[in-house]
């Protein structure tokens, strides 16, 4: 899968590209971590000589304490300043309000001290981005999780759906045969697991492909996944639910079909844009049943 990751965009912040593995502020962090333990070392070796003679040994062990302290509260509060900033995006990101959530990521990403921080607030801003419609934007976001390579071992959740998602931009710019190259790596990277992220994009793809029963059949045997996703994702899987109902037989599935176009209520502006922004079928759909004016 390297050749699709490589496919990838990349944004060209510097602050949301992978982290980088050498840095100078890191450098410089480091540097005066190594300066203060040869310091210490080269005195203490030599039984304190004449520092031991001007601070006293009742001072210098206390010194060194005292710089690994502050050092140690340095790093402290970083971690704490980016923990902030994300987790106030995954507040504005529940309720809603992906333009805010996305300041609140960024502002994570620019806070992070190493690779996993950051992977996790820029996947976060992918997935923000998905929802307000910008496909290629989310892509660059996700391109450079999938660059860093810091969420397998660290974050292997954020690993495994991260294909999934990808797979979904890749559907709403109308690149079916990626989106499927991506659901299967998805596969794959979930092994035995149940899959995340990977349904909508599967019905998606079926009924594309002109498979609307399957995409049905697909929704029927995975409920437990879809009722596992909220708000956005929900209401996508029912349009599309709608709409494969609608491509089988409209007479007989009339009450499935008004029923589940029901429930997409309440819908916000561009809730549907990422899934009828490259499938015209879809939105003759929605403006033919009237619900046009939701996206």
């Amino acid at each position: 899968m390297d050749f699709q990751m490589n496919e990838l965009p990349l944004p060209k912040e510097p602050h949301l590209k992978p982290f980088p593995f050498l840095s100078v502020q890191r450098g410089l962090i480091w540097l005066a971590c190594v300066v203060v333990f040869l310091f210490a070392y080269q005195h203490a070796s030599r039984g304190g000589g004449e520092l031991l003679e001007s601070l006293g040994p009742r001072l210098f062990i206390p010194l060194i304490v005292t710089v690994f302290l502050v050092l140690f509260a340095f790093f402290y509060w970083r971690i704490r300043r980016w923990a902030a900033a994300y987790n106030e995006g995954i507040s504005f990101f529940g309720a809603g309000d992906y333009p805010e959530a996305i300041r609140r990521f960024e502002e994570a990403a620019r806070r992070s001290t190493q690779g996993a921080q950051r992977a996790v607030s820029v996947a976060m801003m992918g997935q923000c981005q998905l929802a307000l419609g910008d496909a290629a934007r989310a892509l660059e976001f996700f391109g450079s999780v999938e660059r860093s390579r810091n969420l397998r071992g660290s974050v292997p959740v954020i690993h495994r759906w991260m294909p999934n998602m990808i797979a979904t931009a890749r559907f709403a710019q109308g690149d079916l045969t990626s989106a499927r190259a991506w659901l299967e790596e998805g596969r794959k990277r979930n092994g035995g697991l149940p899959p995340m992220y990977a349904l909508l994009p599967e019905v998606a793809l079926l009924c594309r492909e002109g498979n609307p029963a399957g995409a049905v059949a697909a929704l029927d045997a995975r409920a437990g996944e879809a009722d596992a996703l909220g708000g956005r994702d929900i209401r996508h899987l029912k349009l599309i639910r709608a709409f494969a109902l609608d491509a089988l037989d409209p007479a007989t599935h009339a009450a499935a079909i008004d029923a589940a176009l029901a429930s997409l209520q309440p819908a916000r502006p561009g809730d549907f844009e990422v899934l009828v922004a490259r499938w015209p079928e879809l939105r003759d759909f929605m403006e033919r049943r009237g619900i046009a004016r939701a996206v």
